[in-house]
C-alpha cells in the first residue's frame, strides 16, 4: 500500500511537471494572443507529438476543437489503470492544474480568448484514466 502511494505522489508530481512544461511552452510560442496563434500552437504542438514528456508520460496529440476548446492528450506510460487509485489522482492534478491556470502569464492566452481547456489522460493499455476540463469560469 505504501509503494502504491509513493508511486502515486511520484505521477502526481511529474504531471504537474507536464502542465508546467505546457506552460512554458505556450509562452515562448505565443507572441499575439488571437485564436488563430491558439491554432498554430496546436500545429507545432502536434509536429513534435508523440513526445515523451518525462519518463512516465508522453503527450500524444494536441487537438483544437470547435467552440474554441483546445484539447492536450497524454498517456501515463508505466500506470496500469487497474493498479493505482484513480479518482485521488485526478483529485491532486486537477487542484494544481487550477492553481496553475489562475496566476500563471504563460496561460494568459486561454483566459484572455474564454477557452475551455481540456487535460485527456490514459494508461499505458490507452484505458481512459480522467479529463479534466478547464472552462473559462473557472479562471476567475
Amino acid at each position: 500500500m505504501e509503494r502504491k502511494k509513493k508511486l502515486l505522489i511520484r505521477k502526481i508530481v511529474q504531471i504537474i511537471i507536464v502542465v508546467i512544461f505546457i506552460s512554458i511552452a505556450q509562452h515562448y510560442f505565443i507572441k499575439d494572443k488571437s485564436s488563430e496563434i491558439i491554432t498554430s500552437l496546436v500545429t507545432k504542438y502536434n509536429t513534435a507529438c508523440p513526445i515523451m514528456i518525462s519518463n512516465d508520460i508522453r503527450m500524444e496529440s494536441v487537438n483544437s476543437l470547435p467552440n474554441n476548446i483546445v484539447q492536450y492528450d497524454f498517456t501515463l506510460v508505466h500506470i496500469q489503470k487497474e493498479s493505482i487509485d484513480v479518482k485521488a489522482l485526478k483529485t491532486e492534478v486537477e487542484k494544481e492544474i487550477m492553481a496553475i491556470s489562475k496566476t500563471n502569464p504563460s496561460l494568459e492566452l486561454f483566459r484572455d480568448n474564454n477557452s475551455t481547456v481540456i487535460y485527456n489522460y490514459k494508461d499505458r493499455n490507452r484505458k481512459k484514466l480522467f479529463n479534466i476540463t478547464l472552462t473559462p469560469e473557472m479562471y476567475q
